[in-house]
């Protein structure tokens, strides 16, 4: 049996006040799972959640996840974003 070329993990990158500070491997479902636990946050938490259908520089369907905290949140930063990498083969192909 041929091993599957599809990519089945999530990526997901914090940046911090302009910087990118860390990524987290993490499965597709998992992801999806933390956008949708985010958007279930209070405004006071979340001020933005929004998920983007696009292609990466090879032309490979991807989702793109972002979530904007609200400024003053975090303590001692100013601006905290979760980015998250899926790719829509992974969330598809079950």
């Amino acid at each position: 049996m041929a091993r599957s070329t599809i990519p089945r993990r999530a990526t997901q990158y914090t940046q911090i006040d302009g910087r990118r500070c860390s990524w987290v491997r993490l499965t597709a479902h998992e992801a999806a799972a933390a956008i949708r636990r985010e958007r279930k946050q209070p405004r006071k938490v979340v001020d933005a959640v929004h998920v983007y259908a696009t292609t990466d520089r090879d032309g490979t369907p991807l989702h793109i996840g972002y979530v904007h905290y609200t400024p003053g949140y975090w303590s001692r930063v100013a601006d905290v974003i979760n980015v998250y990498e899926i790719p829509t083969a992974a969330l598809t192909d079950l």
